[in-house]
């Protein structure tokens, strides 16, 4: 009786012993930020209120604007902030990203992006979470160029959940995290406002109406350059061929010689520029008016031809009156030109 006393006594110590030293209970022990299973495709209070998704966007940098591709290339921050009362008492706790439910949300753009940030969220009181990621690459973005290079665009970065509708995740506006560094490294564009809205919008994948974040970044075209390097030096080029109506049609050498010379002139000075401007498939002013000034040019030349002609057949009245004339009606209508490109 006696001796199967013990050998009870022994056995239960064992057991306790091995209990003690399961790897669950001991992960337990020494993890405090070990995290209960869950099912992490199912999110908080599922079937109730949908789950509010606090969004942020900081522009940390713009270094280019491709308005060829219509792309941007920067770098932001992206904040996310939601509940989960399944991760409650995980106070102070960096767990990763796929160990948890998360709302799915992505870049609407098309682009290339890199991130930096490590894929871990912070689990501050009563679940509340905070996911900080970094992206740096290109997005795509729509640019309408009609009136370069006096245009001003709105480039705007969107995020959305493919994975939730709106009566599931509904997304929401962090102002404070939302908006842009003082200094950009990009020059050709001053960024004059940085704003953050939400929408809603239909993924025609799904056939659901989803929550969506932009953020709006508004951006005048450093245009000064424009006009100093291409539309003033096109309007010395034009001024230059109206110097014929002051030649006597009689000397038709220097008369021909400098209307072709301001014609060739200006071709030059197109290709001289081509990288300067876009290549698009539709005319801006700026392609408006180096049009308009090629046919000026092209004018002045036909007119010192024809009062060259007019001298070759003894009428050198007429081809004074033509000059005479001449030099009121292309001043004109250059202006002329002028408003209705620049002023309509």
């Amino acid at each position: 009786m006696h001796h199967r006393l013990g050998a009870a006594t022994l056995l239960a110590m064992t057991a306790l012993v091995l209990s003690a030293s399961a790897p669950g209970a001991r992960g337990a022990d020494l993890d405090p930020c070990a995290v209960a299973p869950m099912r992490t495709n199912q999110r908080p209070g599922a079937g109730g209120p949908p789950t509010e998704v606090s969004v942020g966007i900081r522009m940390v940098d713009l270094t280019g604007v491709d308005d060829v591709s219509q792309t941007l290339t920067g770098d932001f921050a992206v904040f996310l902030r939601w509940t989960d009362p399944r991760l409650a008492g995980l106070d102070g706790c960096e767990i990763p990203l796929d160990a948890i439910w998360t709302p799915g949300i992505r870049f609407i753009n098309s682009g290339r992006l890199f991130t930096s940030q490590a894929k871990a969220v912070d689990v501050g009181p009563g679940g509340a979470v905070q996911y900080l990621q970094r992206y740096y690459g290109s997005l795509a973005t729509y640019h309408n160029l009609r009136q370069f290079p006096f245009d001003e665009q709105t480039f705007v970065i969107s995020l959305v959940s493919f994975e939730y509708g709106e009566d599931e995740v509904r997304l929401s506006v962090n102002e404070q995290a939302t908006g842009r560094r003082n200094i950009l490294n990009i020059s050709a564009w001053s960024v004059t406002a940085v704003e953050g809205g939400t929408r809603r919008r239909l993924i025609e994948a799904t056939n659901t109406m989803a929550s969506v974040y932009d953020l709006r970044i508004s951006a005048n075209r450093q245009r000064l350059f424009y006009v100093w390097k291409i539309i003033v030096p096109l309007c010395l080029i034009v001024f230059m061929s109206w110097t014929v109506f002051w030649v006597n049609p009689a000397q038709f050498g220097p008369q021909i010689g400098l209307s072709a010379t301001s014609m060739l002139t200006l071709i030059a000075f197109q290709f001289a520029t081509t990288s300067m401007v876009p290549e698009l498939g539709y005319f801006t002013i700026l392609d408006e008016f180096t049009t308009g000034s090629t046919i000026i040019v092209f004018l002045a030349l036909v007119q010192s031809l024809t009062t060259s002609y007019l001298v070759s057949q003894e009428r050198e009245a007429l081809a004074l009156r033509m000059d005479r004339l001449s030099r009121y009606v292309f001043p004109l209508a250059f202006l002329a030109l002028v408003l209705v490109v620049f002023f309509r």
